[in-house]
């Protein structure tokens, strides 16, 4: 027979308030062994590393990922590879985070007394506040977890949730007392839109060199034509001596060709606005594309000058979308 939307739906979300739930408990029962963790990060010279058997393992990988991109240097270390010798990377100012639900896995207590002995701190994150895991340890957070979201009561679930919720609050406490700013942030994620939009400059997008269309004022128009089409920006810059003088768009070429004006012996300084829109060196990309387009007339071309009035490079909004400013 087959099964009604509505009894899938059912069973949706009561796993999802099964999880609700235990979440709410574990807040509840939330102590100050917590805050004991984040202190002894904070102090710490060395780094944090995580560990944790299977979907234990699996948080533990993404606490130390968001650990390390939020200003606090974590990685993650497995179990088998740390007892084939990874385990070298612990040093005594480090401080480990061993999560496991029963706090009696083989893999993770096997590495206790290398742990020991190398002098690490170790912080337990585990349900069970009796394993030998909880014993061991030097601070102790107990994830009790009211159910499972499985209904038999086997795949953690409602126990990894906790984790997870536990790695981030970690996470964002140590950013916070750390004074992790946005412009840290987009340091650590260059490739990420924010990290796009808070380093790059418009020399990193602007176009240099050879590749900047410029012609002098006496140029005619098939010069003037050549430039804006093998340059593929839909402009030209007007120069002497890499002094800018001017501008000439696509804009003003059809300007001229409304008007009847336009011929081949029509020189550039006929054309060109005299004033256009610039903009400085050392600027951000993204604070000059939000500029261009919001002006009562959005630009989507403009030359960038040095501090000595140079033409340093020519900047287009297309260049700038590209780039991922946007």
């Amino acid at each position: 027979m087959p099964v009604s939307e509505e009894f899938i739906f059912s069973k949706l979300t009561k796993a999802i308030d099964i999880e609700i739930e235990s979440i709410h408990k574990f807040r509840e029962n939330l102590d100050f062994n917590t805050v004991k963790a984040v202190q002894a990060i904070l102090e710490t010279q060395g780094k944090v590393i995580l560990t944790g058997v299977g979907k234990s393992g699996d948080i533990a990988k993404k606490i130390s990922s968001t650990m390390t991109s939020t200003g606090t240097k974590a990685i993650f270390l497995h179990p088998s590879d740390a007892a084939h010798g990874d385990i070298g990377i612990i040093s005594k100012e480090d401080v480990v985070i061993a999560i496991g639900k029963s706090g009696e896995s083989d893999e993770l207590l096997f590495l206790i007394p290398t742990i020991k002995k190398i002098g690490a701190k170790l912080i337990a994150i585990t349900a069970n506040s009796k394993s030998r895991l909880a014993q061991e340890s030097d601070i102790l957070i107990t994830t009790l977890v009211w159910k499972e979201a499985c209904p038999l009561e086997l795949a953690p679930t409602s126990s990894t949730t906790i984790a997870l919720i536990l790695g981030d609050a970690i996470a964002m406490a140590l950013m916070e007392l750390k004074n992790f700013k946005e412009d840290d942030f987009a340091l650590y994620h260059p490739a990420g839109r924010l990290g796009k939009r808070l380093t790059l400059n418009v020399e990193d997008v602007m176009r240099k060199g050879e590749a900047i269309p410029k012609v002098s004022l006496s140029e005619t128009l098939p010069k003037i034509l050549e430039e804006i089409t093998t340059k593929s920006i839909g402009a030209t810059c007007v120069v002497d001596k890499n002094q800018l003088l001017g501008i000439i768009t696509d804009y003003d070429l059809r300007k001229q060709l409304m008007q009847g004006s336009l011929h081949k012996d029509i020189q550039a300084k006929e054309i060109m606005n005299p004033k256009p829109i610039f903009f400085r060196t050392g600027r951000k990309a993204y604070d000059v594309l939000k500029e261009m387009e919001d002006r009562s007339r959005p630009i989507s071309i403009a030359p960038i000058l040095d501090d000595e009035d140079n033409l340093a490079g020519v900047i287009s909004l297309h260049d700038m979308l590209q780039r991922g400013l946007k």
